[in-house]
């Protein structure tokens, strides 16, 4: 049975390439780096945790206690990402930027909520494997877990310094989703299951039931998700190494694999040269006087088409069917079209003359769409197609 974590599903929806990089071909393109944020969120959880764990045990720590845990959990982290070398700063924003919101971050929460009364703790930093069908598992963690009443929370601490948009389905999706683990492990205890997700920086709390028609639509697209996921391995286990498309987006500068991608490798190439009818060229070179080439004759179009108007008014001006130059002469002529109004009625007085087959036409980019939207397969159209290779190149600009 496949086990899937959030964060596997979100790699393979962010850029199929990356999954396969990552999760199938298993290739550690560098060592995992910490970095300020990632130590700021983990020292922050980690004096959140102690401050819950205690109030598990009746006991409410003083706001000191956790800071000091929150300094502790720092210093410890930041010991160890900093042996090689310094950490790299984003934003002009400097370490004593990052503490000091870890120190807001941390005395605000406990201001905010303390005393601490009425709180039932189920669990903190708690790993759960649950079913997400019958073929698959999933695994995750979860923040902490209380009770209340005869309800079940989901909470998760966000330190993003950036409030992300209500329409932003990750992190909803993430916490529904724990929320049919929650539901597999502790059913006979609650009745309700809500989320809410803390977002520390802007002392926000966005909350939200999670109901069966919820969760059955998340769990839907996560199945079908993971869905996509096995056919692919399965399909590139069967030879086709091209099956996990790459996908450009705005992670990619940030992505491990960069240097590996097909969309971005070239960058590290040498300039190499090649020999043809045109003589001995370079790559770039080549890529340079494409995109020229290109532009000329995008150029060349535009210019050839606002002639073409200047040459018509003129034409119907003078009453004329022919200019004439030195070498070259235009000849005008002019025809009628027409444009289909009701195709469905148009299908019926053709099929009545007995003329419908002549102007049938099957159009193989639509055709080629639906395949591509898969709405229609290959199978189903049998040896009535072929499938063929084809490549197109689109000029456009270098960006750094």
């Amino acid at each position: 049975m496949s086990v899937y974590s959030f964060s596997q599903t979100q790699c393979f929806v962010q850029c199929p390439r990356k999954y396969q990089y990552k999760y199938v071909d298993k290739i550690q393109e560098k060592e995992f780096e910490s970095s300020p944020d990632l130590i700021l969120g983990h020292s922050v959880h980690a004096a959140l945790e102690r401050l819950y764990n205690q109030i598990n045990v009746f006991k409410v720590p003083a706001k000191d206690e956790l800071l000091a845990k929150f300094k502790d959990q720092r210093d410890t982290e930041l010991k160890e990402a900093t042996i090689e070398k310094p950490l790299e700063m984003k934003w002009e924003q400097t370490l004593e930027d990052y503490i000091r919101r870890g120190i807001h971050y941390v005395a605000n929460y406990y201001d905010k909520y303390s005393p601490f009364e009425n709180i039932t703790v189920v669990a903190t930093e708690a790993s759960i494997v649950f079913d997400l069908n019958d073929q698959v598992k999933f695994r995750g963690f979860i923040d902490r877990l209380d009770k209340e009443g005869e309800t079940f929370i989901i909470n998760d601490y966000k330190t993003n310094k950036n409030l992300p948009p209500e329409s932003k389905e990750e992190y909803i999706d993430q916490l529904t989703l724990y929320g049919l683990g929650v539901q597999q492990n502790y059913a006979k205890y609650f009745k309700t299951i809500k989320a809410r997700l803390h977002y520390l920086h802007f002392d926000l709390m966005d909350e939200w039931e999670i109901t069966p028609e919820l969760l059955a639509t998340v769990t839907k697209k996560y199945v079908d998700t993971i869905t996509d996921i096995e056919a692919k391995k399965f399909a590139y286990n069967m030879g086709d190494k091209k099956c996990f498309d790459p996908k450009q987006n705005n992670f990619c500068k940030y992505c491990e694999y960069y240097s590996l991608c097909p969309l971005w490798a070239h960058l590290k190439f040498d300039d190499e040269v090649i020999g043809s009818e045109l003589g001995e060229k370079t790559v770039k070179g080549l890529v340079d006087e494409y995109v020229a080439l290109s532009k000329q004759e995008s150029q060349a179009k535009n210019d050839r088409e606002l002639i073409k108007i200047l040459l018509v008014e003129y034409l119907e001006k003078k009453n004329l069917l022919k200019l004439f130059w030195n070498v070259y002469k235009i000849s005008a002529s002019q025809a009628e079209n027409i444009s289909i109004a009701d195709k469905e009625a148009l299908k019926k007085v053709l099929q009545e003359l007995g003329i419908l087959n002549e102007v049938m036409e099957v159009d193989r980019f639509k055709l080629q769409k639906l395949v591509k939207d898969k709405k229609l397969s290959l199978e189903q159209l049998g040896v009535t197609v072929q499938k063929n290779s084809s490549r197109t190149l689109r000029a456009g600009a270098k960006k750094e």
